[in-house]
């Protein structure tokens, strides 16, 4: 159930994160549609003049493909923060170390599964709303029928409908090439990178774990015996190892990788995971659940419930057993993607769609 925020709570650090999150949503999609259509090993000619096929390739199709989900970002800001924070607030069988794990794993999916072929679509299914909003505008009077602006108005309602349209209508034959494109750089070099990054991830949050449970256990047995809770759990410090941790195991198991800086020097270790970090990371797992288990600790969220303790332990095992079969990785990581999904959805179906402060 929501609640209106007090004064004391207005734009307090957590409602200013959801706005900043939203806003990173809206300048990502122009960033990702240009890179996508920029990687793509052809062009339109529609126009029949090589320069102005350029530009109508890779700057009106991505412009398009980019404007019709920042739009939907706009009209829906509010009820996007509101999911944000509920994600952040409420779901506390997801904690947000563990929601950046299943974020990134969601984030690989869209860019490489969903986006590619869902965004011309919704390119056109967004064209037609505007301009049915538009002309439901102009006939109500409120543009000005019958006048210049009225008249602009008509045309940008066409252009909303015409140009999407032409867009996918041009696109339907390449999206055979498109998906190859976008399979081959994830089979090729971005399966790794994805499995690489996840791998480090949960290594470094399952290793940290027993710290934050045993700050975990001192507060419940201080409650229990005095009434009241003296031991204060570093938070920030633990979140800081972790991100140490996650760093140098980033260092030790991805290749090195040639950018427009220089041959970023990664050690291409992924042995070391797959014979012992890997092994400490379900060893700590299985006796931090057995720990759990037998305590009967239902309040800690240190590893997450049942539905966690799975996906970590198939992440793990994937790597020392299955690390060269695409298929079962590309499916572990759609496993997360799932159950992000899930909890985004829940979220999104309680959000308001009003601002909340």
């Amino acid at each position: 159930m929501w609640l209106p925020l007090s004064r004391g709570d207005v734009m307090s650090p957590d409602w200013l994160a959801t706005r900043v999150t939203v806003v990173a949503m809206a300048v990502a999609a122009p960033v990702y549609f240009f890179a996508l259509v920029w990687s793509l090993p052809f062009a339109l000619t529609p126009l029949g003049v090589p320069l102005w096929d350029w530009m109508f390739t890779f700057i009106v199709v991505p412009s398009v493909f980019s404007i019709t989900w920042v739009v939907l970002i706009f009209l829906n800001r509010y009820r996007l923060a509101n999911t944000v924070h509920i994600m952040h607030s409420t779901m506390v069988s997801v904690p947000l170390r563990w929601r950046v794990f299943y974020g990134l794993n969601a984030a690989f999916v869209m860019m490489f599964f969903i986006l590619p072929v869902v965004t011309a679509p919704v390119a056109v299914i967004g064209g037609l709303a505007l301009a049915g909003a538009t002309t439901h505008r102009l006939l109500r009077g409120r543009s000005g029928r019958g006048s210049v602006i009225g008249l602009f108005y008509v045309l940008l309602a066409v252009v909303l409908v015409v140009l999407p349209a032409y867009i996918v209508w041009s696109f339907v034959p390449r999206y055979i090439v498109i998906w190859n494109t976008m399979i081959t750089a994830w089979t090729d070099a971005w399966i790794g990178i994805a499995n690489g990054i996840a791998q480090c991830l949960v290594n470094s949050l399952s290793l940290c774990s027993p710290i934050h449970f045993i700050y975990f256990s001192a507060q419940q047995y201080e409650q229990g015996v005095f009434g009241e809770v003296y031991s204060e759990k570093p938070a920030h410090a633990i979140r800081a190892l972790e991100g140490l941790l996650f760093v140098v195991f980033l260092i030790l198991y991805l290749p090195p990788m040639i950018t427009p800086l220089g041959t970023l020097p990664l050690l291409d270790m992924r042995w070391l995971f797959t014979n012992y970090i890997n092994w400490a990371s379900l060893g700590v797992v299985a006796i931090m659940t057995l720990v759990k288990r037998l305590t009967h600790v239902v309040n800690d969220t240190t590893i997450g419930g049942a539905t966690n303790t799975l996906v970590v332990s198939m992440f793990l095992l994937v790597e020392i057993f299955f690390k060269t079969n695409l298929l079962v990785v590309t499916l572990v990581i759609w496993l997360a993607f799932l159950i992000f999904a899930l909890v985004t959805l829940l979220s999104l179906a309680q959000a308001s769609p009003r601002e909340m402060y």
